[in-house]
């Protein structure tokens, strides 16, 4: 027990240094073994739609329900743990769900071989916002120690990765309200985020689907790129409004003064996050590639630095192609929009040139979805205009 006690304590110490859930969840994985069988931990939370998506998975074996793995609340057999916030134990998966049949995510479990868990709701102010899971591949394995055991180090979890969750969101929203306020400048209309921000989630979920992007694209890079994706143009607080809001074609010098959005972009975003450095990661990981690299070109003929390919980020090759969709699709104080069949050629036309031609076959793919947030948006501005 004293030992037990001591790598508690050591525990709360990691918590308090900030670290990402990611490591927590490595060291909880490694650091209690001898006192709990389990064979896989996952930590799951609610989102705001009341949906639960595992944060962060750790086993010695690739597991089905991996980070960034989202499912409904109803689809669960969680509700009760979050509403009772009690505990729950199953030691036998096969005969739970014959109990449980619409229960997708225990389906899944079971496909993973595993046969008990231990389930601990993560509690702060009274409102449970996670669950702390344990599970074993071997039937009837836990018993009230390792009850007992759970409990403690949900316990000490909740507090501060609750804490630290609502620090990260805090940030995150300064951040993109700025973001929102220099758009405002650049902007006939401050819906151009949001457009922008839906184009970039419905590209990389359409990506999601093909074979050669599954494995490299889950539901946390889906979110990421929601999250990040408003921040591509934030560099552009450091341009002066002269060159900005000009109403004609740039010079070549004034050109040049406008490329330096994007390392401006990425050089704010990485001095906002300085409270939120966790051993070498940057919580603004995505938004800095985004800021930096989103007017790189396929073919190397981009900026800032000329990079070609696929060493372009991903999550840049996406946000290029529905920023440049937005933004030929909407007025602008040097420009009007043109129809949306002639912005989707133009894409086309530049397949291979300037954009990714996967990322380009995607919004073709995505087509009826992009066109229904362009509708929306385009009644949001008539409605306004009245």
């Amino acid at each position: 027990m004293d030992g037990f006690l001591y790598k508690l304590v050591g525990l709360y110490e990691l918590l308090n240094k900030r670290v990402s859930v990611e490591e927590t969840m490595e060291h909880l994985y490694t650091t209690f073994k001898d006192y709990i069988p389990y064979d896989r931990i996952c930590i799951a939370l609610l989102d705001n739609e009341g949906n639960v998506y595992s944060q962060d998975v750790q086993s010695d074996y690739k597991p089905i329900l991996k980070k960034g793995f989202s499912i409904s609340l109803r689809d669960t057999t969680l509700k009760e743990i979050i509403s009772t916030k009690q505990h729950r134990v199953i030691n036998n998966y096969v005969e739970y769900m014959k109990e449980n049949p619409s229960s997708q995510s225990t389906k899944l479990i079971l496909e993973e071989d595993i046969r008990a868990s231990i389930a601990c709701p993560l509690i702060t102010n009274d409102l449970c916002f996670g669950i702390l899971i344990f599970s074993s591949k071997t039937i009837n394995i836990f018993n009230d120690e390792h009850v007992y055991f759970t409990n403690m180090i949900s316990n000490n979890m909740a507090i501060t990765i609750e804490k630290n969750l609502l620090v990260d969101d805090l940030i995150l929203t300064s951040i993109t309200g700025f973001a929102r306020l220099v758009e405002a400048k650049d902007s006939d209309t401050a819906l151009h985020l949001d457009r922008m921000q839906n184009y970039s989630r419905i590209i990389a979920l359409e990506l999601q689907k093909t074979e050669a992007y599954s494995k490299v694209i889950n539901n946390s890079f889906v979110d990421d790129i929601m999250r990040f994706s408003p921040l591509h143009d934030i560099g552009k607080v450091g341009i002066a409004d002269g060159i900005l809001l000009k109403p004609a074609k740039l010079t070549p010098e004034e050109f040049e003064v406008m490329k330096k959005h994007t390392i401006i972009g990425s050089e704010v975003l990485k001095k906002a996050s300085n409270n939120l450095l966790r051993n070498g990661k940057n919580f603004f990981d995505i938004g800095i590639e985004i800021a930096l690299s989103h007017h790189e070109k396929y073919n190397g003929q981009g900026y800032p630095y000329g990079i070609a390919g696929e060493d372009i980020p991903l999550s840049a090759r996406i946000v290029m192609v529905a920023d440049v969709f937005d933004a030929l699709t909407s007025k602008r104080v040097y420009k009007n929009a043109i129809a949306v069949e002639d912005a989707i050629q133009i894409i086309i036309d530049e397949s291979g040139k300037s954009f990714d031609p996967n990322v380009v076959q995607a919004l073709l793919d995505s087509k009826p979805s992009i066109l229904e947030v362009y509708k929306q948006h385009q009644e949001s501005v008539d409605f306004d205009r009245r």
